[in-house]
This record gives C-alpha cells, structure tokens and sequence, in this order.
C-alpha cells in the first residue's frame, strides 16, 4: 500500500507565546499585515495587546473584525476586496475557528477572482496567496494547522470547503493564555470537535499510521483534561493541554479526513444554525456506534484512549456500544446537549437524514450509509 503524508505548519505553542509574535513577524521582513478577528477579541482584550505588539515591532496593520460565525460567502468576499486593496505582505488570523477560516477565505481571494463558492473542493492549481500567522483562541478547531477552509454558502444554505495549499499557514501561535476566557459551553463545544475529529480520522477510510498516532493522543488528551477546563477555565495545564491536543486532532484529520459525523455536523450546523461542536456531538456517540461494524479494532482504540475496558471477545455490535456509552458519558460530563435539548423537532431532524448523505465527506466513511440508518441514528440520539 502506498501512503502519502501532509507537511504540517510549523508551531510556537507556550503560555505568553503571542507576546513574540511582532518580533517573529519583523524577523521574517514582514512589513504590513492583514488583521481578521470578530469584535469579541477586541471587546474581551485579547486583540488589542497583539496589534500593539504588531505595531511595536514596526509592523503596520491594517484590520478587519467583521468576522461572523460559520463564515458566510458574503462576508469573507467583502473581507477580501478590503485586503486586496490593502497591500499587505502577510495575514493574521486571531480567534477561533471562524476567524481562521475567514483569514484562509481570504487568501483564496487575494489573487484569485470571487466567488469562494467556485472553488470549494479540492484544488491543486489555485495562484498562491499570503503568508498567514494564526492564533487560535479556542482549543477545537485545529484549523491552525489544516489545509482546508469551511465556508457557508448563503445563497445555497449550506457549507463547503476549500482544499488547497493557499489555506496552509505559515506559523500557528498557540498560547494558553488567550483561551482562559472562554466560557464552558465553549470550551466544551470546540473541544469536543476536536475531539470528533480525532475519532473521525482514527476511523476513516484514508486513515494512516501518522493520522492514527496523533488521533490515539488527542483522544487522550481531550477525555484527561476537557472536563478539567470544563470546571476551571483558569486550570493553564489544562488549557495547554487542551490546545496541543486539538492542533494534534487537526493534524490528524489533515491526513485522514472527517466522515460522516461531520457530514452530520455541516448539515445540521447550514439548515438549523447549530454552533459546529455541538452539532458535531449530537450523533458522534452512534456514528462511532455503527463505524464498529467495519472498523472494531479501531473502535477498541478508542476505547483504549478513553480508558474504557473491552472484553476480548466481545462482539462486533458490543464493541459499538460500550464506545457509544463511553462517549455519551463524556458528552453528558461536560454537559452537551442532546438534539432535543437544542429545540429542534423529531421530524425536522429525521427529513434531513437525505441531505447529510449528500455531503461529501461521506465518501471517507469506511461504510455505506442510507438515509434510512440516519434515520435511526437520528431517533437514537435525539433524546439520549
């Protein structure tokens, strides 16, 4: 079998790390950045400080925090006109997810025309863009170290990626400092994202011996110290923790992809605006579930990481289920709603099953799946 690997971005991770980042930045001859953030990082401090080092570094900036979540075509287009006229040299993404995405959006449309929706997919032959310097401030998404950006097309209601070297940073800053202020619900949601992506990649159909070894400790990592930071958000261990093992999850998913818990996530993030870890958490309990019956070694893996016992001779459906419950528990632990907790009906939810099997991480799934298993996925999770 032959087996390719993904060159990933370099990473400065430590407690005050983003206060180097002007001194970084001027080293490498950067004179004038692109700065995307939402409002939030302005209004909680955690923007300003980074510009001010910027600037002190003699770096010049100019900014944009019109970030919004789940990073709609429309706004990301109107982002890149101002950075196209801006005559940067380099893009500073500050935030979660969204941020991120919005800043490799951006990149896409430096040098090549709107609209972004043209491009989702795989692309091998886009004009390259911008370095890009992330600072994470949530620990989830791993976008820092991912070559994808996630992109909602309005007019279609629906979201889509970009696969291409133009979403690649340069440099990702991960500094635990700046995620102590994330509220629980958030930290849960984003680091239960990683966390599914971590399951996602360790089972896919494109899953090799790298992508497992750095899913095996993100899983680690993330049922050890989630539920610490969960409970005290100013814990640093934790939020180190937290942050190395959702940039190991990217990691992980940049080599072997997400499946169908994401196909999930996506649909029931475009149609009923779900935040994406929580959408992400409703179904991954039985999608993990169902994945054992053709994956149950790798669903004992998990098992293992999580720290749960299985019988050696335990049957292929009971492999499944003891993960399920072992990963409902940690959802419940760190208080993840469950579908019907987000107010969303039974039957709104079950007329989707046929939009998720379009979506197109599907492929990656190591099974088949029909709208009518989603079906029951769906009624399984709903009130569990």
């Amino acid at each position: 079998m032959i087996t390719s690997y993904n060159i990933f971005v370099p990473a400065l991770m430590g407690r005050y790390s983003s206060k180097r980042i002007g001194v970084i930045m001027r080293d490498k001859g950067y004179r004038k950045a692109f700065v995307i953030y939402d409002k939030g990082m302005w209004d909680f401090g955690i923007a300003p400080p980074i510009i001010s080092n910027l600037n002190a570094a003699g770096i010049e900036t100019v900014c944009f925090d019109g970030v919004l979540p789940d990073p709609p075509d429309e706004m990301v287009e109107a982002a890149a006109d101002i950075a196209r006229g801006a005559g940067c040299d380099v893009i500073v993404g500050i935030g979660g997810g969204s941020s991120m995405d919005t800043a490799k959006g951006v990149n896409v449309l430096i040098n090549n025309e709107p609209p972004i929706r043209q491009y989702f997919g795989v692309q091998k032959s886009l004009k390259p863009g911008l370095p890009m310097i992330f600072v994470p401030t949530t620990a989830g998404t791993g976008s820092e170290v991912t070559n994808m950006t996630v992109i909602s097309c309005v007019s279609e209601n629906r979201k889509d990626s970009v696969v291409s070297p133009v979403c690649v940073g340069a440099l990702a800053i991960l500094d635990p400092e700046l995620t102590v202020g994330l509220p629980p619900g958030a930290t849960a949601a984003t680091g239960i994202d990683a966390f599914s992506h971590a399951l996602e990649a360790l089972t896919g159909a494109q899953a090799n011996p790298l992508s497992d070894a750095m899913a095996k400790t993100a899983i680690r990592d993330i049922c050890t110290w989630l539920p610490v930071a969960v409970e005290d958000g100013k814990n640093m261990e934790a939020r180190e923790k937290m942050l190395e093992a959702s940039m190991f999850a990217g990691m992980a998913f940049t080599n072997a992809l997400v499946h169908l818990n994401h196909s999930i996530g996506h649909t029931l993030g475009a149609l009923f605006h779900v935040p994406h870890g929580i959408a992400c958490a409703v179904c991954l309990p039985e999608v993990i579930e169902w994945t054992a019956k053709t994956e149950a070694h790798k669903v004992r893996m998990i098992c293992d990481c999580m720290g749960v016992d299985v019988p050696q001779e335990a049957s292929e459906e009971e492999v499944g289920s003891i993960a399920r419950q072992a990963i409902r528990a940690l959802l419940k632990k760190v208080g993840m709603p469950n579908i019907e907790g987000l107010g969303i009906g039974l039957e709104a939810v079950l007329q989707v099953a046929s939009v998720v099997t379009q979506d197109a991480s599907v492929a990656i799934a190591p099974f088949r799946i029909t709208s009518a298993r989603l079906e029951k996925m769906f009624k399984d999770a709903y009130s569990a």
